[in-house]
């Protein structure tokens, strides 16, 4: 069952789980934190920053403390961020602290991701409709923004294995193969924050991209900065539209991620390692 308990500070969370391998760079500045964080320290991180994280409508992130109610479109989350560059952060919140850290791992995605809901919110009220009333398009980004992570491989047929929700045959069988030709990316924030007390039944909505080897031997900061670049261009040419498009993925069945999980029991149960949808005969289960 789900831990609700917000836990505490903690300046070395990184170093508890591979599922925070891409944040280490930047956990490590806080690492000599006993206490939280001030917007002011976020604020210095972005600062000491080479190029400035842009915004598609080229306005560099800036940290503001969380309003209140918006009183007009322009004020509200996403607007405000790709208006102005300004990210409402709510002080000693770890989502809003690892919402800021994936800007520095994505931030052609994050940025991405920004940009095309404003649009999408904006035809809304100008068609007097409710703000929340998403599209399917709007829906799947939220998911993988909040929930999100990426499996790039080398080889087409552990990808497959994720598609036909063969989990066994993946994080078992195939166990030995997975530290050289899969890796499993956190994206979202909030997938950061539930990875401080994990629980059997976290499942990443997550984006399948093929690779080549040579970029599985690179460093994850090479990797990262590639898979970026992929990300971006994924949803540049729109090949990604709805909630579907995403793959379920529990995600502590990656060797490592639970420290239960070297038992080969941990992957008969059912209840989080599921069998996918029941088709006709001769089909696949799709997510």
């Amino acid at each position: 069952m789900k831990n609700s308990t917000t836990p505490p500070w903690c300046g070395d969370f990184a170093q508890h789980s591979p599922l925070y391998a891409p944040l280490k760079p930047w956990a490590e500045q806080f690492t000599t934190y006993a206490a939280w964080p001030t917007l002011a320290d976020y604020q210095r991180l972005l600062n000491q920053l080479p190029q400035p994280i842009l915004t598609l409508a080229g306005e560099p992130l800036t940290i503001v403390p969380q309003d209140g109610k918006p009183g007009s479109f322009e004020e509200h989350y996403a607007p405000r961020i790709y208006l102005s560059g300004e990210i409402q952060t709510r002080h000693e919140n770890w989502h809003d602290f690892f919402q800021l850290l994936t800007w520095f791992i994505f931030p052609r995605t994050k940025a991405l991701i920004n940009a095309i809901h404003i649009p999408k919110a904006r035809a809304r009220i100008d068609a007097n409709h409710d703000l929340g009333r998403r599209s399917a398009l709007e829906n799947m980004l939220s998911l993988f923004d909040e929930g999100g992570a990426v499996v790039i491989s080398s080889d087409p047929s552990l990808l497959q294995l994720i598609r036909d929700f063969r989990w066994k045959e993946l994080f078992w069988q195939r166990r030995n193969e997975l530290a050289s030709r899969l890796q499993c990316v956190t994206f979202g924030h909030a997938l950061y924050e539930k990875g401080l007390t994990p629980y059997v039944g976290m499942t990443a909505n997550c984006i399948l991209i093929p690779c080549d080897e040579a970029l599985l031997q690179q460093p994850l900061p090479a990797q990262l900065q590639w898979l970026d670049g992929e990300l971006a261009a994924l949803l540049e040419h729109g090949e990604l539209q709805q909630p579907r498009d995403l793959r379920p993925f529990p995600i502590l069945g990656m060797p490592g991620w639970d420290e239960n999980n070297r038992q080969e029991s941990y992957y008969d149960n059912v209840n989080y390692f599921r069998p996918g949808r029941r088709t006709s005969p001769g089909q696949k289960p799709e997510s």
